[in-house]
């Protein structure tokens, strides 16, 4: 587990279960399939999109062949895992205002509100009747309970003020009602489907919940530090919404911060987008980005603890440096 993790690409990583995510794009493209001639059809394509990381059913895949079981099953958990991923993308872009997702205009600025609102819930729908296919009532709770845990987490933001040590704990808290449930979900369910024991599905629901975390973090790093023809989005889009993340909070507990275009962000009078500039800036020139790296660290090696209980194999290997590849990740 402490070895060093020389392998940079998504794809080498991956590789060990590179034929079973395409399995899983196949389920997907016959989810749009059914809609095809329809205006419907359209969007369900574009909103899933074929191009996708796919991160989530990948994390199925590993977690069921660390227990030797790939089979149909896994390949509609995946696919419900990522229809479950893409409904929430669209349904966040309308309530984040978003204009736009991995380089291209979201669903709601290509169509309308309506239709994207629409679309996101036919995925809903979809990952459930993939989910009911199983016949395993424990992982349609777990599913249930991610719903309602990422609908919940959209009405809870950190609040700014003097106690960064609550900051962080809210901020934290938000991650893990939103980004770390979707990953929490794929591991956790993948274990019951398999069959693992409920040692096994701990471990993979702890491994999963702390690689969302680092996740989420080291996206935010992004926000503040990214190229936007790299990461598909505006940077600064965190900041101009006033919301707080791991690089933000680390900086506002810096002594003078009050003072500062970061500041300036938060708390009522935010300006809309004046001082952004200055603001990138000084958290690239701050130790603040340094500090969210480390709390991304920390966590990946809490994920990759957790797998202490499996035999070593190219699986657990490809988790493992999945936790660095999350981290270090350019988009």
């Amino acid at each position: 587990m402490g070895a060093t993790w020389s392998v940079t690409s998504l794809a080498d990583i991956l590789d060990p279960v590179a034929d079973s995510i395409e399995r899983g794009n196949d389920r997907l493209t016959d989810i749009a399939r059914q809609e095809s001639g329809t205006v419907l059809g359209t969007i369900l394509n574009f909103a899933i999109d074929a191009n996708g990381k796919r991160v989530r059913p990948a994390l199925v895949f590993l977690a069921t062949e660390l227990f030797g079981k790939v089979d149909d099953g896994a390949v509609d958990l995946a696919a419900a895992t990522e229809c479950l991923h893409s409904a929430t993308l669209v349904h966040d872009d309308i309530v984040d205002g978003a204009d736009s997702r991995r380089g291209r205009e979201a669903v709601h600025v290509n169509w309308s509100e309506g239709a994207a609102v629409l679309t996101g819930d036919y995925l809903f729908a979809a990952a459930a009747g993939l989910v009911g296919g199983l016949d395993m009532p424990r992982i349609m709770t777990l599913f249930a309970e991610t719903i309602m845990q990422i609908s919940r987490s959209e009405f809870d933001e950190p609040t700014y003020g003097p106690d960064g040590e609550l900051m962080m704990g809210d901020y934290v808290a938000k991650i893990e009602g939103k980004t770390d449930s979707l990953f929490r979900l794929c591991c956790e369910a993948a274990a019951v489907l398999a069959d693992g024991d409920e040692e096994r599905q701990r471990a993979m629901r702890a491994y999963g919940l702390n690689l969302g975390v680092a996740f989420q973090i080291a996206d935010d790093i992004l926000d503040v530090t990214g190229d936007a023809d790299v990461i598909g989005k505006p940077v600064g889009g965190d900041l101009q919404r006033g919301l707080l993340t791991s690089p933000t909070i680390h900086f506002l507990q810096t002594a003078g911060s009050d003072k500062t275009a970061v500041a300036r962000f938060y708390g009522d009078g935010a300006p809309a987008g004046e001082g952004l500039h200055e603001a990138l800036n000084e958290l690239d020139q701050s130790g603040a980005v340094a500090s969210a790296r480390a709390d991304a660290e920390r966590f990946g090696q809490k994920a990759r603890d957790s797998l202490a209980g499996f035999a070593d194999d190219p699986y657990l290997r490809a988790l493992e440096g999945l936790t660095h590849y999350v981290i270090s990740r350019a988009s």
